[in-house]
């Protein structure tokens, strides 16, 4: 289910507001939105009626929170013996343990993923100064993705009984943004609009038609928290918090400024 609270914040800008000042506008700058540019113009004559008697501009920026349904944590398996082969050779035994411990723990959406290995020496120095090779040092990194969040605390527990001894990272993510960006797309048009109105009004104006709209809506970044720290077998998991994703929209409006309020 997707939690959503608003938070909106409305920033409003008169341009202009007479025919005199306006006169002699040159076109706008070409629009630039977070992933393109999303631009709406009106016919000419109505672009030139705005001319003759000025226009408002306003911005209106709005957000929605997301509830999180997934989530991405990455594990690291060190391995360190004499020899390479035998570093290598533990490392694959305690990796194979780890995803046997995994795929039968009963994780919604598990999907486990090999991204990086390595295999290094580690050298000393002696009183000679001459390096030497003293062991080899392994290292296999999985990324494991589950659609259940609050079952990440448990996935870790797993993990590390099994012999995983590093967690590098937990990221959260929503799967499904786009009702979230639509929604506060529309809410931050819908805050602009009716500050432009309270300008015209104010100025004792009709408002007039959009003459152009500039802005769009942000995917957001999955939220992540960076572990990059040895776990032991033993200890105790601590409870994982999801968190929420914010989906913000920010849009400029401009609109001409209509003719005169009756009375005033």
């Amino acid at each position: 289910m997707k939690r959503i609270r608003q938070i909106i914040t409305v920033t409003c800008v008169l341009t202009a507001c007479a025919g005199p000042q306006a006169r002699g506008q040159g076109s706008a700058a070409p629009a630039i939105t977070v992933e393109r540019p999303n631009i709406y113009t009106v016919a000419p004559e109505q672009v030139a009626q705005a001319q003759e008697a000025g226009f408002i501009e306003v911005s209106g920026t709005a957000a929605v929170e997301v509830a999180t349904d997934r989530a991405q944590i990455s594990f690291a398996m060190e391995t360190r013996a004499q020899s390479a082969r035998d570093a290598a050779g533990g490392n694959a035994d305690a990796m194979d343990a780890v995803f046997t411990s995994l795929r039968g723990g009963g994780f919604a959406g598990l999907d486990l993923e090999t991204f990086g290995y390595s295999l290094q020496p580690q050298y000393s120095t002696g009183a000679s100064r001459v390096r030497t090779i003293e062991g080899y040092v392994a290292y296999n990194n999985v990324r494991v993705t589950i659609s259940d969040v609050d079952d990440v605390g448990r996935l870790i527990d797993v993990a590390t009984t099994a012999g995983a001894n590093r967690v590098a990272s937990i990221s959260f993510t929503a799967s499904d943004t786009e009702p979230a960006r639509a929604q506060a797309l529309a809410e931050a048009v819908r805050n602009a609009r009716a500050q432009a109105e309270v300008i015209a009004e104010a100025l004792g104006h009709e408002l007039g038609a959009p003459l152009e709209i500039r802005g769009g809506a942000q995917r957001p970044i999955a939220f992540t928290g960076g572990l990059q720290r040895a776990i032991p077998a033993a200890a105790a998991v601590t409870p994982i918090e999801a968190g929420d994703q914010t989906v913000s929209a920010s849009v400029t409006i401009r609109f001409a400024l209509g003719p005169e309020l009756a009375g005033r």
